[in-house]
């Protein structure tokens, strides 16, 4: 983390559909006996930075419950991924989960000449973990992932095809797919209707999601593919994220019909 300065780079990429600065903050919604219920937030951040002469974009994720829930169930998760500006290709992956008394920190180092991924985790009070995997192509931590499916021109795809990715998940490479399901229309929280690209993502069996397509996402139908909505199972449940926020778009919002 030390190699990495705050000071930030001009220019923005021009593969991407997002530009430095740009800002999302979403509200968290957990379905209660039928009733969605809004218990947190998340702010999603990407920046430009420099490290050793050349550009890198650090994305940054922070969730949280509002301190009304934190007795039943506190949250408090950090995500950050610095990725090379050019390529996006991950440097190095952090994230630290506090999910009520269970505490967590994985960290990734990406070692492109070596073709090594170094893999720190220490959860809880068990002892450190570590190993190594191969560098494999278009390979993606979890934070990176997010942002890499905003690059697809999903007007290209029909209804039902899969498109497959490959992502490192806690301690291995897993290759995956999300299926587009196509066009639909979505209103916010806040009362904004957004065209929208509907798909669903398949997940592994872990500790809250089950294995499967479970995963529902909706991107703006614009040059933004920003995520206007995210809902998923859970074990225990449903949770939902709405786009509340934005700010520095790298696109007019060209899909907001009112």
């Amino acid at each position: 983390m030390a190699i990495f300065s705050s000071a930030s780079v001009s220019g923005q990429s021009a593969d991407y559909p997002f530009k430095s600065g740009e800002f999302a903050l979403y509200g968290v919604y957990y379905n209660w006996h039928f009733i969605w219920i809004q218990s947190g937030d998340v702010e999603f951040t990407a920046d430009t930075i420099s490290s050793k002469q050349q550009s890198n974009w650090h994305l940054k994720a922070v969730g949280k419950t509002f301190k009304a829930y934190d007795l039943l169930y506190s949250v408090r998760d950090t995500f950050e991924t610095f990725s090379n500006y050019k390529t996006f290709q991950p440097d190095y992956s952090r994230r630290v989960i506090n999910h009520a008394k269970d505490h967590s920190v994985h960290q990734y180092g990406f070692d492109y000449k070596t073709g090594k991924i170094s893999v720190k985790i220490k959860q809880g009070k068990a002892p450190l973990f570590q190993t190594s995997l191969p560098v494999q192509d278009n390979t993606f931590d979890l934070l990176a992932t997010a942002y890499n499916f905003r690059k697809f021109d999903f007007n290209k795809l029909f209804i039902g095809e899969k498109v497959p990715y490959r992502m490192l998940t806690d301690r291995q490479i897993d290759d995956l797919y999300f299926r587009y399901l196509g066009k639909e229309n979505v209103k916010t929280r806040n009362g904004k209707t957004f065209r929208c690209h509907k798909v669903s993502v398949y997940l592994l069996q872990g500790d809250f999601f089950p294995q499967g397509e479970y995963m529902k996402v909706w991107f703006t139908d614009d040059k933004n593919h920003l995520p206007v909505q995210v809902e998923t199972e859970i074990l225990v449940g449903k949770v939902k994220a709405v786009l509340l926020d934005t700010k520095s778009l790298k696109y007019p919002h060209t899909s907001q019909i009112k």
